[in-house]
């Protein structure tokens, strides 16, 4: 079942204890940003995703569902799974994904 899991014990989690939980899990990662108002179409990845929201909101969407994802939120997004999303909000968007 694909769906959005809050990793962070802390309610305003920072950069270093998001990229320590995905180091632990063995997984690498880009950091990108993202402006309020920026939109990423329907698209897909020929590999394994996952987002880690660091800062701000996304909104992110499937063919299974959308969620409003905020600081702590994971998803994993499985091979050519379609997905889209729109950055939400008054801040920049910090985001963690898979560095492939």
């Amino acid at each position: 079942m694909l769906d959005v899991v809050h990793i962070s014990k802390l309610k305003k989690p920072t950069l270093e204890e998001l990229t320590s939980i995905l180091q632990k899990q063995g997984l690498e990662w880009e950091v990108y940003s993202d402006v309020p108002g920026t939109k990423y179409g329907r698209h897909k990845h020929d590999f394994d995703d996952f987002i880690v929201i660091v800062q701000g909101q996304m909104k992110l969407g499937t063919d299974r569902g959308e969620w409003l994802m905020k600081p702590g939120d994971r998803i994993d997004l499985p091979k050519n799974t379609v997905h889209w999303a729109e950055m939400l909000g008054r801040v920049e968007v910090k985001y963690l994904s898979a560095a492939k």
